[in-house]
């Protein structure tokens, strides 16, 4: 199993290069460069929010097309994920990353738990060491559509500029759909985030509204694609993140999956390149 990161270069090629605090002498920006570079300013949060708040609103009439929806099997239900590599000779370099979710359904009631981990050493120097752990809690209102959620998050990604960043916060969410062959939902919180720098000031400490959308589409009885979408709106930037998957059983509980992560910051600290990007196969076991 293998995994392919993306740095600086990479990442600027893909979402654009950062624009220079004077610009070019005689360079001209069009409008619609400007609206874009608008929308990931401070004052853009609020169309974040604006926009999937818009998608709260259309939920809710949105009626049709839900003839097949299933209700969740209740109960544990989970999976776990590993992938690595390996080289020796002219390169000395291992790899491992884990990833794992847990799932508690009651007739109400959703817990769900998650964690990773991203590890990679080259010629004896770690190049990358990320965690992340996660728990959120969700509560029907309203059959199976409509719901309330808590949630905290901790990251530890010294890579990132930042030694530790932990969220919590109270949200709502809609499920459009959740059928045999589509599930589609988005949610929409806001909470308390503290986070240690790796430099400059010791902590950052304020309010945060994030917004995210997950769709899985079973593309056959034995593939599966699925994305999760993440923006979060902070003080002085957005964080974007996008995780696209698509898994293959191979014998009952056992699949692969090929996954590609992307996180973008719009102001990261000094030093940290604005993109990240890893690519992974892993394999999986479902239960």
């Amino acid at each position: 199993m293998g995994q392919v990161r993306g740095g600086a270069e990479h990442g600027r090629s893909m979402l654009g290069c950062q624009p220079g605090a004077g610009g070019l002498k005689g360079s001209r920006t069009s409008p619609l460069r400007m609206q874009k570079m608008a929308l990931f300013q401070p004052h853009g949060i609020g169309r974040w929010s604006l926009a999937i708040g818009a998608l709260f609103a259309i939920a809710a009439f949105t009626t049709s097309a839900r003839a097949d929806d299933k209700p969740p099997a209740l109960g544990w239900t989970g999976q776990i994920a590993l992938g690595g590599s390996l080289a020796t000779g002219n390169t000395d370099r291992e790899a491992l990353d884990a990833d794992t979710k847990f799932q508690l359904q009651s007739e109400h009631r959703q817990d769900v738990f998650k964690a990773l981990g991203d590890f990679a050493r080259e010629n004896g120097i770690v190049t990358s060491e990320r965690v992340e752990a996660s728990a959120q809690t969700n509560y029907d209102i309203s059959k199976d559509k409509f719901y309330v959620l808590g949630f905290t998050h901790y990251t530890r990604d010294h890579f990132s500029g930042f030694d530790s960043e932990f969220e919590i916060g109270p949200g709502v969410g809609y499920r459009f759909f959740h059928t045999d062959s589509l599930t589609l939902s988005v949610e929409l919180s806001t909470g308390y985030y503290n986070a240690s720098l790796t430099s400059g000031p010791s902590h950052e400490n304020e309010v945060f509204t994030r917004g995210t959308a997950n769709v899985e589409y079973k593309i056959s009885d034995t593939t599966k694609l699925a994305n999760e979408a993440l923006v979060t709106g902070y003080n002085e930037r957005v964080n974007v993140e996008d995780t696209i998957s698509v898994t293959s059983t191979l014998i009952r509980k056992l699949a692969t999956r090929i996954s590609i992560n992307a996180r973008y910051n719009t102001d990261p600290p000094p030093g940290v390149h604005h993109t990240d990007t890893l690519s992974k196969i892993s394999l999986v076991y479902a239960f």
